[in-house]
């Protein structure tokens, strides 16, 4: 009987071994808009190494880089918010279109400088976002902290505002960035990140803007971007957002994962920031791109401020969504 008993569970054992092997893994597919080498890549493997690691494997995070799912960005994003997506990392400009209020992080001259942008991002200021983007279906579990949004031509040296006017440049599908280029001068196209490549090539636009480690992953100097300028007119942010059907469905325990590998990437991302953008400069430098920087940026920053502000206010909530936002970065409010 002992041994009939031992036998037994023996077989229970076995068979409750069989069947964890045989469950199937949970698997959590990301799209990024960028290469592996640049910041996304950072913090999408960030994330997916924290996830596997707590979960013991028995969650997998597919990376797909560079538009590998052949749609841009904005149509990532859209599939993120109906749960046909887990998960998707791009610029702020490309998730505005779907979350209005989130347009107030693509106005021009925000943040000055990078403790503000922590502020616009962290506390009070990044639980006001994430409700936003959860009023859309969409949970902000981390950002990029890539640096400013330097522009790149394959003209000229831009060192004033005279220099801008009448260059092309490829913007995002953003209100307040096509009305900044257009105050500028300039004439903004609309167009997807990843077909951004192809239209430098083909000489479908003059220019495009973007910090210097997406710059090396996007290999623009390739495609004749020889000119780059220093402005500050706006800082490259870009949300991993998860879907809010798919994160519900989740245990409390995972949703805690998923959370806590959303602060490690960011660290990943800090980190990467304050070390990389020197190196891709001067990597860059070597091989041939002119760096500039403006003689006259209280101009720029004049007139995005008069002109710009105003005329995209509606599109972000108005003044008092705007400066809501603001009260909760601890600025000056907007008057």
């Amino acid at each position: 009987m002992k041994k009939i008993s031992a036998l037994a569970l023996v077989m229970l054992l076995l068979a409750a071994t069989a069947a964890l092997a045989a469950s199937p893994k949970t698997v959590l597919r990301m799209s990024l808009g960028d290469p592996d080498n640049a910041e996304m890549g950072v913090v999408a493997n960030a994330v997916k190494d924290y996830v596997e690691e707590k979960t013991n494997g028995t969650v997998e995070v597919e990376l797909f880089y560079a538009g590998g799912l052949g749609e841009d960005e904005g149509v990532q994003f859209r599939r993120v918010q109906t749960g046909k997506l887990d998960m998707a990392l791009g610029g702020i400009a490309n998730l505005e279109p779907m979350v209005k209020r989130l347009g107030v992080l693509t106005l021009p001259y925000l943040f000055s400088d990078i403790s503000q942008v922590m502020a616009g991002i962290d506390g009070k200021a990044g639980e006001l976002l994430n409700s936003y983007a959860q009023d859309a279906g969409l949970r902000i579990l981390t950002w990029t902290i890539s640096g400013f949004r330097y522009m790149s031509n394959s003209k000229h040296p831009i060192t004033r505002l005279e220099d801008i006017r009448g260059l092309r440049f490829r913007v995002p599908q953003s209100v307040a960035m096509i009305e900044t280029y257009r105050a500028f001068g300039a004439i903004p196209s609309t167009l997807a990140w990843n077909m951004t490549y192809k239209a430098l090539e083909f000489d479908l636009v003059d220019g495009q803007c973007c910090d210097y480690a997406s710059f090396r992953g996007m290999k623009f100097l390739d495609v004749g971007q020889k000119y780059l300028t220093e402005i500050h007119y706006t800082f490259q942010l870009q949300p991993l957002v998860i879907s809010q059907r798919v994160f519900s469905r989740m245990s409390p325990e995972l949703q805690k994962i998923m959370v806590d590998a959303g602060k490690y990437a960011q660290e990943a991302s800090f980190r990467y920031h304050a070390t990389m953008t020197e190196i891709a400069k001067q990597g860059l430098i070597a091989k041939g791109l002119q760096v500039s920087e403006l003689t006259d940026e209280a101009r720029w920053k004049d007139i995005a401020l008069q002109r710009v502000w105003p005329s995209v206010a509606d599109d972000m909530g108005g003044k008092e969504a705007i400066n809501a936002y603001l009260q909760a970065c601890g600025q000056a409010l907007w008057r």
